[in-house]
């Protein structure tokens, strides 16, 4: 069972906002592969201020509010909470604890300016986040997601750390989870369920609105499973070259020093979809 941090800019609830940070840590939760060890925030769907309170009253409300979670800083890696929790983490459980980072990278960047020993005390990276080549929704082109909003600290994430996993927006591209399938959640004997659908309703009318299609990509979830289904997914090692200016818009293909890094490839899209309902319903029956 991996020992798991979920490092993220949750803004499961507000308005306007995304809502598959949230899901993706019902999803870690539920597998019952990990044993989530805390919950550090940090921007990107939304400003510190509006993710960190409300990722609080998120785990509460789903029951995990036993589970510590600390705040980020924007520039400060002195006054990061967040970053000195990864890095205390890390050295109570050396070579042990598993980071999903699925917001800005701020607060890795942070601790490893604390520590510069820091990804060598952990086992693994996997990151939500970067592409390969212009993401585009049904005609649409959308900005890069996560990698852009701190374009520095993506860089010396990506360029220090070690065994990195990376869910590009182009690979989420490949699991389309239709409002068809997440509305049968309304028909289900658990309550949580129910609530679960009932809550994701703003985001698939949104997404509806923006692109046009009937369904959402539940990008930080696919990272999450990347790291604890593996065998959902091609391994895939590639050799990325992020360089200052193509983080600027996510992009891994620049002209900096080539570093090997995984993407994983989604070997069956329906199984895997199958498979996330699977770990809601898990998460469900142990509330």
């Amino acid at each position: 069972m991996k020992k798991l941090i979920i490092d993220c800019d949750n803004t499961f609830g507000v308005t306007d906002c995304d809502l598959d940070d949230g899901l993706a840590i019902i999803y870690a939760a539920g597998t019952g592969r990990c044993q989530l060890l805390g919950v550090t925030t940090t921007f990107g769907n939304n400003v510190l201020e509006v993710v960190h309170p409300n990722t609080v009253e998120f785990m509460k409300n789903i029951g995990l509010g036993d589970i510590p979670v600390r705040k980020g800083h924007e520039d400060n890696p002195e006054e990061n909470e967040a970053a000195r929790f990864l890095l205390e983490t890390a050295d109570r459980y050396p070579g042990e604890v598993s980071v999903l980072a699925v917001g800005s990278l701020t607060n890795l960047y942070h601790a490893w300016r604390l520590d510069s020993k820091f990804f060598e005390k952990i086992q693994g990276l996997s990151l939500m986040g970067g592409v390969t080549e212009p993401l585009i929704i049904c005609g649409k082109q959308l900005d890069e997601l996560n990698f852009s909003c701190n374009s520095a600290a993506a860089l010396h994430v990506l360029s220090h750390g070690q065994n990195i996993r990376i869910a590009t927006g182009n690979l989420c591209l490949d699991a389309l989870f239709t409002k068809e399938r997440f509305d049968r959640l309304a028909q289900s004997k658990s309550p949580f369920l129910r609530w679960l659908q009932a809550q994701g309703q703003y985001w698939f009318a949104r997404e509806n609105e923006v692109f046009g299609h009937n369904g959402i990509y539940k990008w930080d979830v696919y990272a999450a499973a990347a790291l604890l289904h593996p065998e959902f997914f091609h391994e895939n090692t590639v050799s990325i070259s992020p360089d200052a200016q193509s983080m600027k818009t996510g992009m891994l293909l620049g002209q900096g020093q080539p570093k090997a890094a995984t993407l994983p490839i989604l070997k069956d899209s329906r199984a895997y979809i199958e498979h996330v309902y699977t770990a809601y319903a898990n998460f469900a029956s142990r509330r």
